[in-house]
C-alpha cells in the first residue's frame, strides 16, 4: 500500500506547480518571463520597463499512475471548501510511446524582478526560488512493483533487469542577472543574443541512481538481489547547504514588417514604437551549470548475491541500518560532497504574425541530461500556441504534448490585464472530471511602464518627432496626397 501511495502523493501534493509557461513565452508583454527560455527575448523589448513583484509557477507531470473517478473538477472543489477532494482513486497509465516510465515535479516562487530596455540593450536582473524533482528509467515491471507493491503475484518467480533507473531532487535559490542586445538592425531584419548568470544557493538534494540492477521477487516474502551497482547522495535541508553557479544563452530573429535601420528601442522618434515583425524565430540553452552540496553524504554501492528473507518487514533506519544490511554483500565506498546539474535543455522557438493583435507560435524543449548523470531531468515538451494580444489585454490557448505524447495533448489558456497574469498549460483537471496524470499553473503581479522618459507621454513625444525643422533636408509629407 506504502508503494501505491508514493507517486499518487507525487502527482496530488505539488498539484499547483509549472514548467515552460507556454502561453506567456511567445507574449510581447512578457515581461522578465521571456528570458527564463531564451535570454535574448528581452532585446528590444515591448514595454520600456517590467517590474516583477511577486509570482508562482507549478508543474506535474507522470506516465505512471492517474487520478481517476474524480466527482468534481478542481475548481468546484475550491468552491465547496474540498469536501469531496479525497474521493476517486489512482489507476495505472498505459505506456503508449514509451518503454520506460518518467516523472517530473517542479515549482517556483518568484521574487521581485525588473528588466529594463537602455536603446539596443536590456538588463534584468531578479530572484527566485526553485524546487526540482525527476524520475526516470522506470521499467513497466519496476512500474508494476511501484504501484502494486512487491506482493504482485504475476511477476514473482520471474528475474528482471533493470538499468539506468534514476531519482533526483534538489531545492535552490537563484540570484539572476540577465543582459540581452540588438546586434544588427538592417533591412527588414533584426538579430538579437542574449545571456543570462545566475548564482545558486542550495537548500536541499537527493539522488539515487541505479547503473545495473538484477532481482527476483519470489513470492510475498523472499527477494533477492542477483546484482545491484548504484550511487547516492543526500543533502540535508539548510539555508546554504551548498553553491553553485548557473547560465542561459540564446539567439533571436526577427523578420519586421518595417525598415530597421537606426532602430533604437524606447529612445524617442520611430523607437517610440515598437518594431513589428513578421515572425520570429529563437534558438537558447537553458539551465546550464549546477550545485555543489558540500557536506552532502554520497557513494556508490556494489552488492551481489543478496537475500532478504521477509522484504514486508525491512525495518531499515539510517545509514547504518543500510549499511548493517548490504554489509555481507557489498562493497561500499563513501564520500562527502555531491554535484546536482540543472535540469538543462536546449530549445526553439518560432512566433508567426497572423494579423494585428493575433499570432501562432511555436516551441519545443528537449532534455539534454545524460541518463547516467546526476543532473535533473527536465520533461521533453512541444506547443503550438495561438495568440490574441493587445498592450493591455491578451489571451492564449496552449496546445502541448509532454514527452511528445502525441496521443494525449493537454489544452491551456492565459489570461493576462495589464501586468496581472493566470494561466495554465493543462486547464482540464480544473473544469472536467477527467483522468489526472498532470497539473500546471502560474500566476504573476507584475507593472509594465510603456514608454521611456525619452519619449514623454506619447502625443508629446509623436507631435515632436514628426515635427520639420526650417532648414532641415529631411522629407516632409504632401499637403495634398498624389501631388508632386
Amino acid at each position: 500500500m506504502r508503494a501505491r501511495l508514493l507517486p499518487g502523493l507525487l502527482l496530488l501534493h505539488t498539484a499547483v506547480f509549472a514548467q515552460e509557461r507556454f502561453g506567456l513565452l511567445h507574449s510581447n508583454f512578457g515581461g522578465t518571463d521571456i528570458a527564463y527560455l531564451n535570454p535574448a527575448r528581452t532585446a528590444g523589448q515591448w514595454p520600456w520597463m517590467d517590474i516583477r513583484l511577486a509570482g508562482v509557477d507549478a508543474f506535474a507531470w507522470n506516465s505512471l499512475v492517474a487520478w481517476t473517478g474524480r466527482p468534481n473538477p478542481l475548481l468546484s472543489e475550491f468552491g465547496s471548501g474540498f469536501a469531496t477532494a479525497g474521493e476517486g482513486r489512482l489507476v495505472m497509465r498505459s505506456l503508449d510511446l514509451t518503454s520506460r516510465h518518467r516523472a517530473t515535479v517542479s515549482a517556483a516562487v518568484l521574487g521581485p524582478a525588473v528588466s529594463i530596455a537602455m536603446g539596443r540593450g536590456t538588463i534584468g536582473l531578479g530572484v527566485r526560488t526553485r524546487a526540482h524533482v525527476s524520475a526516470s528509467g522506470v521499467s513497466p515491471e519496476l512500474g508494476n512493483f511501484i504501484y502494486e507493491g512487491l506482493n504482485y503475484a504475476p511477476q514473482h518467480g520471474i528475474r528482471y533487469n533493470d538499468i539506468r533507473l534514476r531519482a533526483l531532487g534538489a531545492a535552490w535559490t537563484e540570484a539572476g542577472l540577465n543582459y540581452a542586445h540588438i546586434l544588427k538592425a538592417e533591412g527588414f531584419s533584426l538579430l538579437s543574443a542574449g545571456v543570462g548568470l545566475k548564482y545558486l544557493m542550495g537548500h536541499a538534494a537527493g539522488a539515487f541512481q541505479i547503473t545495473a540492477l538484477d532481482y527476483t521477487v519470489h513470492d510475498t516474502a523472499r527477494l533477492d538481489i542477483h546484482e545491484i551497482t548504484a550511487r547516492y547522495g543526500f543533502a540535508l535541508p539548510a539555508m546554504n547547504a551548498g553553491t553553485g553557479w548557473g547560465a542561459d544563452v540564446g539567439l533571436t530573429y526577427e523578420r519586421t514588417l518595417s525598415e530597421a535601420d537606426g532602430y533604437l528601442p524606447h529612445r524617442g522618434g520611430a523607437g517610440c514604437t515598437p518594431l513589428r515583425y513578421r515572425y520570429r524565430v529563437g534558438v537558447s540553452l537553458i539551465d546550464l551549470g549546477g550545485i555543489r552540496y558540500r557536506g552532502a553524504e554520497a557513494g556508490t554501492i556494489s552488492a551481489g548475491a543478496l537475500s532478504i528473507p521477509d522484504h514486508g518487514d525491512m525495518r531499515v533506519r539510517g545509514v547504518e541500518g543500510i549499511d548493517s544490511l548490504l554489509a555481507t554483500a557489498t562493497t561500499w565506498t563513501r564520500t562527502q560532497g555531491m554535484r546536482v546539474g540543472l535540469p538543462t535543455a536546449v530549445s526553439v522557438q518560432f512566433d508567426q504574425r497572423i494579423t494585428d493583435f493575433a499570432y501562432v507560435a511555436l516551441a519545443a524543449v528537449q532534455n539534454v541530461a545524460a541518463p547516467t548523470s546526476l543532473r535533473l531531468r527536465r520533461a521533453g515538451s512541444v506547443a503550438i500556441t495561438p495568440r490574441f494580444e493587445t498592450r493591455y489585454v491578451e489571451a492564449a490557448l496552449p496546445i502541448v504534448w509532454h514527452e511528445y505524447d502525441l496521443a494525449k495533448p493537454t489544452i491551456g489558456f492565459m489570461l493576462r490585464f495589464h501586468g496581472i497574469v493566470v494561466g495554465s498549460d493543462h486547464i482540464m483537471p480544473f473544469v472536467s472530471r477527467r483522468d489526472v496524470y498532470a497539473l500546471d499553473l502560474y500566476l504573476r503581479i507584475r507593472w509594465m511602464i510603456f514608454r521611456s522618459p525619452a519619449c514623454g507621454n506619447g502625443k508629446k513625444a509623436r507631435s515632436g518627432s514628426l515635427a520639420h525643422r526650417s532648414g532641415a533636408k529631411d522629407m516632409v509629407p504632401c499637403a495634398t496626397p498624389g501631388a508632386k
